[in-house]
């Protein structure tokens, strides 16, 4: 590719991504610039190629380091805050990341949604991917969503937002896009991170939408395995009761349940499958559809509220 043409495409790169996060009204810095960016180059590259924007204009660099197209002086303070309260509640999710990995057949835990680009707003849920063991899935979903409800008494609801769960055999994500690209690079690791890095390491195609991303891994909020006797002994009491058609039968349950809301909601069945993903291996229940609206969002370049 000639010089300038090369130029060009980091610039469109830069742009591309800081309008996507510009979105949420979420300012980079430049490492972020460059591991989120559509164009393959280097962190010198980019840059320089953003100093050279900054000074025409196509770009603004603010006071605290920060870049977005435009000037948006509150951005910054507001992600600083956000920043704040995301490594007060990263820290403080450990604990709530030990109950999970201790109910039966959950294999590993990654934090996903707003927290796992370390921002939290004030009303911020903690959002928990989650891959389970093969056909297991299920089962392994009710019971933790039986348990969420108990934690509506006490008010802990907010910190078990299990919206996405996978069995090992689903490890290759259904939707690609730079949504789903960032969300899958994003995540951070709270059990299991080999089970964590191998998904990243499953999804090739994010390559094609993040042709920067090294798939490195913070690890700081990791738990270990630990002695899990009582999960065990459910594990294999459960194993006696035909696994395999109990977690189908839990499916059927569930997606009739979902289905049922979705019309009385009036919401289009054609976007249901998107929003309430169901099969034997993948059970995503994201009503909101914030995939479909951002997506949207980048298309019409208009901006996103209540995210």
């Amino acid at each position: 590719m000639p010089a300038d043409e090369y130029r060009e495409a980091i610039a469109s790169g830069i742009l591309e991504i800081l309008g996507y996060f510009g979105l949420f009204r979420y300012p980079l810095l430049p490492a972020e610039i460059h591991r989120f960016s559509l164009c393959r180059c280097t962190p010198e590259e980019t840059m320089n190629t953003l100093d050279g924007m900054t000074a025409r204009g196509e770009v603004v660099r603010s006071p605290e380091g920060f870049y977005s197209i435009g000037v948006h002086e509150d951005w910054s303070f507001g992600r600083i805050a956000g920043n704040r309260r995301a490594g007060a509640i990263l820290s403080r999710s450990m604990r709530f990341t030990r109950i999970i990995r201790s109910f039966p057949f959950v294999d590993a835990i990654a934090i996903s949604g707003s927290l796992s680009k370390y921002y939290a707003g004030e009303d911020a849920d903690t959002d928990y991917f989650i891959i389970t063991e093969k056909n297991r899935m299920w089962i392994a979903r009710s019971l933790l969503h039986i348990f969420k409800k108990l934690t509506f008494i006490p008010g802990y609801q907010h910190w078990f937002c299990m919206n996405y769960f996978i069995d090992t055999e689903a490890l290759v994500m259904a939707d690609h896009n730079v949504y789903t690209a960032i969300e899958l690079a994003t995540l951070i690791p709270v059990y299991n991170k080999e089970r964590i890095s191998q998904l990243k390491s499953a999804n090739t195609w994010i390559e094609a939408f993040l042709p920067n991303e090294t798939n490195s891994q913070d690890l700081a909020y990791l738990e270990s395995a630990g002695k899990q006797r009582a999960r065990h002994l459910a594990e294999r009491t459960i194993s006696l009761l035909c696994p395999e058609r109990l977690n189908a039968f839990l499916m059927r349950l569930t997606d009739r349940k979902w289905r049922k809301k979705w019309r009385r909601r009036g919401f289009p069945m054609a976007d249901y499958e998107r929003a309430f993903h169901t099969s034997l291996h993948v059970s995503k229940n994201h009503p909101a559809d914030f995939q479909k609206r951002i997506l949207s969002a980048l298309e019409t370049k208009t901006e996103l509220t209540g995210i």
